[in-house]
């Protein structure tokens, strides 16, 4: 139900019987753009009270080392714009066109998430000190409960614990990440209302071929690519400049 209507932010409650144990258990899920949450409350134990949910990740090890261990977030970022500036200059009819600028805008946005979200991870778990401010600052980890056992268990694959919720935290979730940002990082990301805009506008270009609801084509021209390609560069260079002190890493093609 929650992938159904993913199109907004939404909570429900429900109490459910558990087959295995027989007990009534009330269950919140909230959901988000890209996915949900799931919480348990076994009322008067404390096992998994409050506890979120989270389905098996899409990521394997290998997957989640490569975040963990890179260096080339910024180089990738910016090879992936090079390419949107040798596209917007292909020939095509007009209707084809317009099937391109729906892909750009779309590739644009999913550019600068991954470089979002490969940046924090990269940062935060190879550093003790970020680790700890994750763990103190978002208040998923910082409910977590572990018996003494499982303390071991989870401090030998910490930076695999982290990088795993990170990758499955909905990182075009901006409510999220930009105060992730701020509070771990003391990054601070300025006006993004660009961006949230952008955001809105890929997800017409993903599931409705760059249509709205109302089957009208979105707002989308070589211009405004342009646009956004130049407010990604700064956004990724203000970030590049406070977090890895790279003034230089400004590399917009326009």
């Amino acid at each position: 139900m929650a992938e159904k209507s993913k199109d907004s932010g939404s909570e429900s409650y429900e109490e459910v019987c558990c087959e295995s144990c027989g007990a009534d258990h009330e269950i919140t899920v909230i959901n988000t753009f890209g996915g949900a949450d799931c919480y348990v409350d076994d009322g008067d134990t404390d096992v998994n009270f409050g506890m979120p949910y989270y389905p098996e990740s899409d990521y394997d090890q290998d997957d989640l080392e490569w975040f963990i261990e890179s260096k080339t977030q910024i180089e990738i970022f910016q090879n992936q714009i090079k390419s949107v500036e040798k596209l917007l200059v292909v020939e095509v009819d007009e209707e084809t066109y317009f099937s391109l600028l729906v892909m750009l805008h779309a590739h644009v946005v999913a550019a600068i998430e991954s470089y979002l979200a490969s940046t924090f991870i990269h940062q935060v778990t190879n550093s003790e000190e970020l680790t700890r401010k994750l763990v103190e600052t978002d208040p998923k980890f910082s409910n977590m409960k572990f018996t003494l056992k499982e303390i071991f268990e989870k401090q030998e694959g910490l930076k695999l614990t982290v990088a795993t919720y990170l990758k499955d935290l909905i990182f075009h979730d901006l409510k999220k990440v930009k105060p992730m940002y701020k509070d771990v990082l003391e990054c601070e990301f300025g006006d993004i209302a660009w961006l949230f805009q952008a955001v809105s506008i890929r997800h017409h270009c993903v599931h409705r071929i760059g249509f709205d609801k109302e089957g009208e084509r979105v707002d989308i021209s070589i211009d405004s690519i342009k646009e956004l390609v130049v407010k990604a560069v700064e956004l990724t260079s203000k970030i590049e400049s406070e977090v890895n002190g790279d003034p230089d890493s400004d590399d917009s093609p326009f």
